[in-house]
């Protein structure tokens, strides 16, 4: 409140404030009225900057906040859990709204958690600023901080989305809904906590105009219009080429700079071939320095998030530098600083979504895999590290690189584990799908590029080379026999999940990246 935009502050205390005291958040009542050994949690302020798409600054913003770390177990908070949105989900819908030449729009509630009731008592104090001596607040309704919060929201929204507005909810993700409009025609509604995207075919606008007002009146819903910007990943669309593509332009630079690697000498790739990990605790940064290691946590968490979201090209990276995060080298500090270099000269790759250009009626929905793996990728224990990507229609919607849980010992067997995890994903996508008739009965491929694995996995041979394995890794024998997937081998060359196993030279990294990721 000491600073140049203390007015704009005030301005937004001041209106979250009266907000959640017009909504009958709370109620004020005297201290001395609280029953013996209340717990009464305290509360802070939380202000942030929102920004647009281009991350020009657009609203100040300043939230109420609890600390639930206070809040007690039994007394004042139970169940916690509370469903969000899964980020391959979104990416789904992204695909069949381009396929499809679908509407996408976006909604936002502002102030959600403040129209969800609370069942337990909870306490809190005033906070700072509007204080009343002798006061606290007896809380009638979640806020942003409470354990319980988001469960509350997500019971009360999702009830509503399926008892008012008539969609169905997706068991594969439950924050997918989707419903037959009355020209029989696919609707979708994406949730992310607070915020929707959805999805409409043109001849439905009326209908979904109807929905988008139950919301609005209900819970002072803000309509975004056209789909642009979500979750710090921003959409473009293309409706000649029926295309979307997805990416984090504006938060690669925020991050580039917020670390001061903005102005770097910038690298082709995000690993270095040839750099082993450091198994002994030489080079080891100076363990009494907090400050160094968290920086380190900081760069991997802004890493992770943008491998999950949009930039699988870094996957690799990130899981490796993961994989130090409590005892970072000064090794890993030089890792991890690559891929920001990298990044700094490649901010603008992204997802490309549908692209096909046919008409709906052409359009057969079509799932396909690549597994790989690195054998004994990991010095320290000798785990192998798989990859695969997902793809629906010819795009990337979800990719995974994970070390395995055990330890390999040949190639096959790690190549087996790595087709399992793919085939898992692929089952969870055609569940999806299936739920909402959109899927032929034709087998999924998934391609690998061992045949010796291709041969196990669909005969579930036992020899007494492959006797030690798990009998649950012989899932996909049955998945076969029922015409569901179907594994077939690939050439190395053409193997698109090469790039989340290993370190690769520039000209195959590059190969493989431009057949995954386009640039915007």
């Amino acid at each position: 409140m000491s600073g140049s935009h203390s007015s704009e502050w005030l301005k937004a205390a001041q209106k979250e404030y009266d907000t959640a005291d017009g909504m009958g958040t709370w109620k004020l009542i005297p201290r001395t009225s609280l029953p013996a050994g209340s717990n009464v949690i305290t509360v802070k302020w939380v202000f942030k900057r929102k920004h647009d798409a281009l991350g020009i600054p657009t609203e100040f913003k300043a939230r109420i906040t609890p600390h639930g770390y206070k809040q007690v177990d039994g007394v004042d908070y139970f169940d916690t859990y509370a469903q969000v949105g899964m980020y391959k989900t979104l990416r789904v819908l992204l695909t069949l709204t381009a396929l499809y030449d679908l509407e996408l729009e976006q909604l936002d509630v502002p102030s959600a958690f403040l129209n969800a009731p609370l069942d337990e008592d909870i306490y809190m104090e005033i906070p700072e600023g509007f204080e009343q001596v002798g006061m606290v607040m007896k809380l009638q309704k979640a806020l942003y901080g409470l354990k319980q919060g988001p469960r509350c929201w997500w019971l009360m929204i999702s009830e509503f989305i399926v008892g008012t507005m008539k969609y169905q909810k997706c068991i594969s993700d439950a924050c997918f809904f989707y419903k037959k409009s009355r020209t029989k025609k696919m609707m979708y509604l994406y949730l992310f906590v607070d915020d929707f995207q959805t999805a409409y075919h043109i001849d439905d606008a009326d209908e979904w105009y109807e929905l988008k007002q139950k919301l609005i009146n209900e819970y002072d819903t803000k309509d975004l219009g056209v789909s642009v910007w979500m979750l710090g990943m921003r959409i473009t669309r293309d409706r000649v080429n029926r295309s979307i593509t997805l990416d984090q332009e504006t938060y690669v630079t925020k991050s580039l700079e917020r670390f001061g690697m903005n102005e770097v000498r910038v690298v082709s790739t995000p690993e270095q071939i040839g750099v082993s990990e450091s198994i002994a605790p030489d080079g080891a940064l100076d363990r009494t320095s907090d400050e160094i290691k968290q920086e380190y946590m900081r760069i991997v968490g802004t890493l992770l998030y943008a491998s999950t979201s949009t930039r699988l090209d870094i996957a690799h990276a990130v899981n490796k530098l993961s994989c130090h995060i409590q005892s970072p080298t000064v090794r890993d500090m030089n890792a991890a600083k690559r891929v920001l270099r990298y990044l700094s000269g490649h901010r603008s790759i992204g997802l490309k979504f549908g692209g096909k250009g046919k008409s709906t009626t052409e359009l057969s929905l079509e799932i396909e895999a690549y597994s790989d793996a690195d054998w004994a990728n990991d010095r320290a224990d000798r785990k192998s590290i798989s990859g695969w990507i997902v793809k629906l229609c010819g795009s990337p919607v979800n990719w995974s690189s994970k070390k395995q849980k055990v330890v390999a010992l040949s190639t096959c067997e790690a190549e087996l584990y790595a087709l399992c995890a793919a085939a898992q994903e692929v089952l969870w996508l055609r569940g999806l799908l299936m739920e909402m008739g959109l899927l032929y009965v034709s087998p999924s491929t998934i391609w690998c590029d061992n045949q010796s694995t291709v041969v196990i996995s669909k005969n579930g041979i036992k020899t007494e080379r492959t006797k030690h394995i798990d009998t649950k890794y012989y899932f996909i024998v049955d998945k076969i026999a029922e015409d569901v997937l179907l594994p077939e081998w690939i050439s190395t060359i053409d193997q698109h999940a090469d790039i989340l196993t290993k370190p690769l030279s520039r000209e195959i990294f590059v190969r493989l990246r431009n057949q995954l990721m386009v640039e915007v």
